[in-house]
């Protein structure tokens, strides 16, 4: 390309005719901003930029040109419009028509149009268009694309066009179909199958019914499947049928693997229940020995390198203070949503974590007040009504914890110590009863960290009602 000031690459090109936003000279808002005046990008018309490839030629937005004059949403709706019409009456049909405008109307339609290159996206869209396939979630489930039929679904239920349905009760069933048919089970298969069944995805089910799955419950369960088939699998190696299983085999069992094996304390108990082993066998808890702890300066001096540093992304540093601050599990932090979030004149912020809300005052506040205001993943038609503080890439979720976790990892947080840490400091200021109640744990929990940290209640004079010795009528 060839511009005034000499010939540009396509990159650069593409880098000011995409780039958009308030002129910093004029002022005018949502403006395309090819041009530069020092250091800053500025629009056409003080930039001085007459370039009619600029201008779409059908709705008059400054863009990129895609194809033939046309702005990106224009051939997106092009596209979309195409694809979506039904043959035999030439209409898109009203089950279809909220898809068309949340896809139309997203901010980044370039997204939208590498997305329809996929071929899987267009074979489905095209079946449900020409009725060769049935709107519901039995399509989805069975399609064999997974990934690409789970992201259209949950596009879907964002639409409005299927109701909402548990994705992480979904994907553990059709993990739990392929655990069961791929993996090699050399005895008790049917025993390990009811384990699975009727404990575990049960359990889920009932579970789902309440409120939607979290991935701790989810990681718990595949952890349990797994080590009861490897336990059953261990002792076939010994030449032991599951229900002639002994004390001294289950102590080999722990004491000759990882600690992991412990979590096959499930699976045996459940079969004692139900009459799988013999009644009097046990399997004593896993106790941890030691309980990570990062110490108070080193938590406040990652807390100030992670906040200080201009690169690091603003829902990291939200995440960051939630953590190290308010003793937060990553996977609350994940699922918070907007209406758990309020702020009040004096520029604090209040967090409902459990029943009660909690202060966060300024500069602590001010990483999560700019995420509410500058939440990512909200370009394209997948979250643009999203209910969550930190927005996932998949359409109606937030981001994974998994993904948070890694994040957060790299930023030199060790998790658990971090969390410990925050709670120790948190019961140390406030009774444990009450830090259960703010902060959404249970009593238990802050009264052991009250307990290890050598805290009691004499450390809260100020929160004591003396009694009152005064004598009547003085």
């Amino acid at each position: 390309m060839r511009w005034p000031e000499g010939f540009v690459c396509r990159r650069c090109y593409q880098q000011a005719t995409r780039r958009r936003g308030t002129c910093p000279s004029c002022q005018r808002p949502d403006r395309l901003l090819p041009g530069l005046d020092d250091t800053q990008a500025i629009c056409t018309d003080c930039a001085g930029i007459d370039d009619p490839r600029l201008t779409c030629t059908r709705c008059g937005d400054q863009d990129e040109p895609h194809r033939r004059g046309l702005c990106a949403r224009c051939c997106l709706t092009d596209d979309l419009t195409a694809l979506l019409t039904t043959a035999d009456t030439g209409h898109i049909s009203t089950e279809l028509q909220p898809l068309l405008d949340a896809l139309t109307s997203q901010d980044h339609p370039r997204s939208a149009l590498i997305w329809l290159r996929n071929p899987d996206v267009r074979q489905l869209l095209d079946g449900f268009a020409q009725h060769r396939l049935t709107i519901s979630h039995d399509t989805f489930a069975h399609y064999p694309a997974e990934r690409t039929a789970r992201h259209l679904r949950d596009l879907f239920i964002s639409c409005g066009i299927l109701a909402p349905y548990d994705r992480n009760l979904d994907r553990f069933t059709s993990w739990l179909k392929k655990k069961l048919a791929s993996t090699p089970i050399h005895q008790s298969q049917q025993v390990i199958t009811g384990f699975a069944t009727w404990h575990h995805l049960r359990k889920l089910r009932a579970r789902s019914q309440r409120q939607p799955l979290e991935n701790g419950p989810i990681a718990n369960a595949k952890q349990e499947i797994t080590a009861a088939i490897d336990f059953t699998n261990w002792l076939y190696t010994r030449n032991t049928p599951l229900a002639q299983a002994t004390q001294s085999d289950i102590d080999a069992w722990l004491a000759t693997g990882p600690t992991t094996r412990s979590i096959a304390r499930m699976f045996v108990r459940w079969c004692i229940t139900h009459q799988h082993i013999t009644a009097h066998l046990e399997f004593p808890y896993r106790r941890a020995r030691t309980h990570p702890m990062t110490s108070d300066d080193e938590r406040y001096a990652r807390l100030t390198t992670i906040l200080g540093h201009r690169d690091t992304p603003v829902w990291v540093k939200a995440a960051t203070v939630l953590l190290l601050i308010c003793a937060q599990p990553v996977s609350r932090i994940a699922a918070i949503k907007l209406d758990a979030l309020r702020t009040d004149d004096s520029g604090s912020l209040w967090i409902r974590f459990a029943d009660a809300e909690v202060e966060l005052p300024p500069p602590l506040a001010d990483p999560v007040t700019e995420l509410i205001a500058q939440r990512p993943n909200m370009n394209t038609a997948a979250n643009q009504t999203s209910q969550w503080l930190f927005p996932g890439v998949t359409a109606g979720h937030h981001i994974n914890p998994q993904t948070l976790m890694g994040k957060l990892r790299a930023n030199g947080i060790d998790l658990q110590g971090a969390r410990n840490s925050a709670m120790r400091e948190l019961v140390r200021a406030i009774p444990p009863a009450i830090a259960a109640t703010q902060f959404g744990y249970r009593a238990q929990t802050t009264e052991r960290h009250a307990f290890i940290s050598g805290t009691n209640w004499s450390a809260y004079p100020e929160l004591r009602q003396e009694p009152d010795t005064t004598e009547p009528g003085t």
